[in-house]
């Protein structure tokens, strides 16, 4: 499973977008009872011309509607130190994949 990355240029930002992308999440989140691992990650480009949105892969069940409306990019795992959290869980989800020995 992957990430998924949106991208809303400056004007899409300051006009509300974020507003909705937000409202939309939330409302999956919500209604599906806060899935662990279902979260929303944002961060501005380095020039600022952009605000990038990312969704955790548990997330995209969730909200492949969502993904599609917004043309959303399946990526690698980003460096999640440079992101701030948006609405979710952010529980690590590295204990699921490593998995525990006796």
């Amino acid at each position: 499973m992957s990430w998924h990355r949106i991208r809303l240029s400056r004007q899409e930002y300051e006009s509300g977008e974020m507003a909705m992308l937000f409202s939309v999440f939330r409302a999956a989140y919500v209604a599906r009872n806060g899935p662990e691992g279902m979260a929303m990650f944002g961060c501005w480009s380095d020039d600022g011309s952009c605000y990038f949105v990312y969704t955790t892969p548990r997330s995209v069940r969730h909200i492949i509607p969502l993904l599609d409306a917004y043309s959303a990019s399946r990526i690698d795992t980003p460096d999640r130190a440079s992101l701030s959290l948006i609405y979710g869980d952010e529980s690590d989800q590295s204990f699921s994949e490593i998995g525990f020995e006796a």
